[in-house]
């Protein structure tokens, strides 16, 4: 589990932004920790990934999560 810093360190994503995915649905929200912490795992980096890969190629937030909701039905 890591901390949202680490999380926009390790993807180049401010913290804002990731924020902002969360409210978005496009990240699911993260489990907390007992001090009220995000603390994220390795498939919200995995998924982040993919949004930034994705707003890097161009895509829309809706298309983003279009493809988002494929993959989670899979």
């Amino acid at each position: 589990m890591s901390s949202i810093g680490d999380l926009s360190r390790r993807t180049g994503v401010p913290v804002e932004t990731i924020r902002y995915y969360e409210r978005m649905g496009l990240l699911p929200e993260p489990p907390r920790t007992q001090g009220n912490y995000r603390a994220y795992d390795a498939a919200h980096e995995r998924r982040l990934a993919f949004v930034k890969r994705s707003r890097d190629l161009g895509f829309g937030l809706d298309r983003i999560r279009a493809l988002l909701d494929l993959a989670d039905a899979a």
